[in-house]
């Protein structure tokens, strides 16, 4: 069994929270740099059903929605195992009002941890 450095947690952390930032801010630009240029996104929302495939759909989520700007959230880190993390990150009122539960994934790429994929739930 390996031994995962508390760097490693705080840096997922850090990444995670640069998600939660954007959302709130509604800036795209802040998300960005959390995910892999080529991450994935799959869930429903509210608004538009089902969404699937590129990150660049939370992109264009970003640009509909605008700020979340009381949006609260929960992150757990679920598992880290060298170079992969699982992350649970529980998500109250959107910039539409909605709640989600996301589980990413990351890797740690050249150093730096980045989301590979966003698997998200709607609460009804």
């Amino acid at each position: 069994m390996s031994k995962t450095p508390i760097k490693d947690y705080d840096e997922i952390i850090e990444v995670v929270n640069k998600y939660i930032e954007g959302l709130v801010s509604g800036k795209k630009e802040v998300v960005k740099p959390a995910f892999h240029e080529d991450a994935t996104m799959y869930g429903y929302n509210s608004r538009d059903g089902f969404l699937g495939g590129s990150i660049r759909n939370l992109w264009d989520f970003m640009d509909k929605s605008g700020p979340a700007e009381n949006l609260k959230s929960r992150v757990d880190i679920l598992d880290v195992e060298g170079t992969i993390a699982s992350v649970r990150i529980s998500l109250e009122n959107d910039a539409y009002g909605d709640s989600y539960t996301d589980f990413q994934q990351l890797l740690k790429i050249d150093g730096d941890w980045k989301i590979i994929s966003k698997l998200f739930y709607l609460h009804s």
